[in-house]
């Protein structure tokens, strides 16, 4: 496993950032009250966030609409086997899908966003005391698939800090491949704190 260094996380964060950016402005500037579709940001986004990419690519349209939910068109994609690259492409991948789930969840890669998490859970419970790095990480397997694991602060359906395992098959898909609970909170998220 690679661990991915600090500078290239935040300079990746910053790229997703300065994409959502740009989106806004760009919906904005084509903002039609009652004609413009509510999919037209997410459109917006998912170009964006290929443009601000450094480890991936896209050969046609980045998603495709289909009943009102943005459908990332992963044949579409291409990424560089590179830890940086494989991370990066799983947040461009997780913001273009936009569930629910994923907007309630926030990647950790550091002691001070760990004990952020912590001071918002309700009654938090530490499940393992000690944690190696926070820090993504990235096996690249010689067959062109890799692993990547990410710690998050998920809060969705409860309220957990976990290291997730995630597999990046040939066809640029992610797979749950598993799960490390760190910490979990006892319910709701505390406020004003």
């Amino acid at each position: 496993m690679t661990t991915l260094a600090l500078a290239d996380v935040l300079a990746i964060r910053n790229r997703i950032a300065e994409a959502h950016q740009q989106a806004a402005e760009r919906f904005r500037d084509i903002f039609v009250a009652g004609g413009t579709p509510p999919t037209a940001h997410l459109e917006l986004l998912a170009s964006a966030l290929i443009e601000h990419a450094e480890g991936a690519r896209v050969h046609g349209r980045p998603a495709i609409v289909e009943n009102g939910l943005v459908i990332p068109q992963l044949a579409n994609f291409e990424v560089e086997r590179a830890p940086a690259a494989i991370f990066e492409y799983w947040l461009i991948i997780s913001e273009i899908s936009g569930s629910a789930a994923w907007r309630m969840t926030r990647v950790i890669v550091s002691a001070a966003e760990y004990d952020a998490a912590l001071r918002q859970m309700k009654a938090p419970q530490i499940v393992r005391a000690l944690v190696g790095s926070f820090l993504p990480s990235v096996e690249l397997r010689d067959d062109g698939t890799a692993v990547l694991e990410v710690t998050v602060h998920a809060r969705a359906d409860g309220e957990r800090v976990e290291r997730r395992q995630l597999f990046l098959d040939t066809n640029n898909e992610f797979h749950f491949h598993g799960r490390e609970l760190i910490a979990e909170g006892a319910g709701g998220i505390v406020t004003g704190q």
